[in-house]
C-alpha cells in the first residue's frame, strides 16, 4: 500500500476542496474590546478593517489609548505647532466625537507633547477637552503622560466624575485648588500618582485617598498632606520644599528619599510616619549636621519591615543604630547599600574616590549606641561586591550588640536592579 508522505521540510498541504475560515471574525466583542484595549487609537481603526464585522467596534472600545508618538514624523512648523500635532489632535478630537455616545471610557491613556511655553494653557486646552469628555464617560482609570518639553496645563475644573477611582499625571502642573476639586468632584478617588509634576497647593487633602506618590515633583510653597484614609505614601526626591505630614492616621505603607532637606525636615517627617509598619527610607543630599540627639524622641511602635540606603552607616552607622533602638517590633531589615544604576559606567576605583571625595551625608555622634532587636529574624544587605568589606561591618554591628540569632543575606548589586527604580515607576506600563 502506497503511503503519501509529507516533504522533508515538514509541510502538510490542504485538500484543494478546502474552504478558509476566519476565525477571528467569530470571537465574541467583548473579547474583541478586551484584545483592542493594549492597542493605541491607530492600531484599533487599522485592526477594524480586517473585518466587516468589526468595522464600528472601535465606537465601543472601553480603553482609549492616545499616544502623540504614533503622529510623530516630522518637525515641520505649521502656525508655531509641528504639523504632527496638528494632526494628532484633528485626530483624537474626531475619534472622542464620534464615538458611540452611550458606550463607556472605562479607561483614558493621554501620552501628549507640548513645545512652547509661551502659549502652555492654549496649547493645553484640547487635552483638557479629551479629559473631560472621558470622564463624561464613566472613565474608572486616567493617565496623562507629556513630554518633558514644557508641563500640561491642567484645568482642574474637568475632574468631575462619581467614576474615577485612579489618575497618573506624568509632567503636569496642578495649579492651586487642584486637592480641593479632587476631593470634591471626585469623590471614588483611591490612588493618585504624580510624575515631575508641578503642585501649586498648599493643602493636600482627601477623604478617599488610599494610596499616594510623588516622585521628583515640584511644589512651589509650603505644603500640609492631612489625608486621613491614605494607606500608602510614597515621596521620592520632592524639590523645592518638603511637604509636611499633618494626618495620616490609617498610613501603613510610607517610601521617601530626599535630596534636598534640611535636619528639621527629615526630623518632622520621621515623626510623623512613625505609626506605619512598612518604611523606606533614604537621603541623598548635601551634608547634614544632626544637632540634637533623636534618640530621645524617635519611636516606631510598629514597624516590623523596614528599609534604609547607604545614608544609614554614615557616622559609624547614626541612622541605623537609632532606627534599631526606636523599632522594638521590627522582623525584617534591608540595607540598600552603593546601589548603582546599571548603565552606571564609572570604574570602581574612581567611584570610591569620588565618594570619599563627597563625604557622608550624617554627621551626628550618639550617646547610646546598644539595641537589642527581639524579633529581628532577617537582615538583607544589598552591596557591591568589592565592598563586601562594609557588608561585614554590619554584620559585626549585630554581634558586638548581642544579636547573633538573625539571619544575614548579603547580595551583590547587579542582580538587584530592579531595587535601583522605586517600585511605583512602572505605574504608567501597568
Amino acid at each position: 500500500m502506497e503511503v503519501d508522505l509529507p516533504s522533508k521540510r515538514g509541510r502538510v498541504m490542504a485538500p484543494e476542496n478546502t474552504v478558509s475560515r476566519d476565525f477571528l471574525s467569530v470571537l465574541p466583542k467583548g473579547i474583541i474590546h478586551h484584545i483592542m484595549s493594549f492597542l493605541d487609537v491607530c492600531q484599533v481603526v487599522w485592526m477594524c478593517v480586517l473585518s466587516q464585522r468589526w468595522r464600528n467596534l472601535w465606537r465601543f472600545v472601553p480603553c482609549v489609548n492616545a499616544n502623540f508618538n504614533e503622529f510623530n514624523t516630522s518637525s515641520s512648523i505649521v502656525d508655531n505647532l509641528t504639523e504632527d500635532e496638528l494632526v494628532f489632535r484633528r485626530f483624537i478630537n474626531w475619534l472622542l466625537e464620534h464615538r458611540d455616545p452611550d458606550a463607556a471610557i472605562y479607561t483614558f491613556y493621554l501620552e501628549y507633547c507640548i513645545f512652547e511655553e509661551e502659549n502652555n494653557e492654549d496649547n493645553s486646552e484640547d487635552a483638557n477637552r479629551w479629559i473631560s469628555l472621558a470622564l463624561q464617560k464613566r472613565c474608572r482609570i486616567l493617565k496623562v503622560s507629556n513630554e518633558e518639553y514644557c508641563n500640561l496645563q491642567l484645568d482642574h475644573s474637568v475632574l468631575t466624575s462619581k467614576y474615577l477611582t485612579r489618575v497618573v499625571f506624568d509632567n503636569v502642573s496642578l495649579d492651586q485648588g487642584f486637592f480641593e476639586q479632587l476631593e470634591m468632584g471626585c469623590p471614588a478617588m483611591q490612588v493618585l500618582t504624580l510624575y515631575g509634576c508641578v503642585i501649586g497647593d498648599i493643602k493636600i487633602s482627601s477623604k478617599s485617598l488610599k494610596i499616594l506618590n510623588f516622585n521628583e515633583c515640584q511644589f512651589e510653597d509650603k505644603s500640609y498632606i492631612s489625608i486621613p484614609s491614605v494607606t500608602s505614601l510614597t515621596m521620592y526626591q520632592p524639590e523645592g520644599f518638603v511637604p509636611i505630614i499633618n494626618d495620616v492616621a490609617s498610613l501603613v505603607i510610607a517610601s521617601a528619599d530626599l535630596n534636598k532637606c534640611d535636619a528639621s525636615d527629615m526630623r518632622h517627617l520621621l515623626w510623623s510616619l512613625s505609626g506605619v509598619k512598612k518604611l523606606e527610607f533614604d537621603y541623598q543630599g548635601y551634608k547634614m549636621k544632626i544637632e540634637n540627639n533623636l534618640q530621645f524622641w524617635l519611636k516606631f511602635d510598629h514597624l516590623v519591615d523596614l528599609t534604609l540606603g547607604q545614608w544609614c552607616v554614615d557616622s559609624d552607622f547614626y541612622a541605623l543604630v537609632i532606627f534599631l533602638q526606636s523599632s522594638p517590633r521590627l522582623e525584617k531589615l534591608t540595607l540598600k547599600l552603593e546601589i548603582l544604576p546599571p548603565n552606571y559606567k564609572i570604574p570602581y576605583d574612581e567611584h570610591i574616590k569620588v565618594q570619599k571625595e563627597s563625604g557622608e551625608h550624617i554627621i551626628g555622634e550618639l550617646k547610646e549606641r546598644s539595641f537589642t532587636c527581639e524579633h529581628l529574624n532577617s537582615v538583607e544587605i544589598i552591596s557591591m561586591e568589592q565592598d563586601e568589606y562594609l557588608a561585614n561591618r554590619v554584620v559585626g554591628l549585630f554581634v558586638d550588640s548581642g544579636v547573633t540569632s538573625v539571619r544575614f543575606d548579603i547580595k551583590f548589586w547587579w542582580s538587584q536592579v530592579t531595587f535601583w527604580m522605586p517600585s511605583f515607576h512602572q505605574e504608567l506600563h501597568d
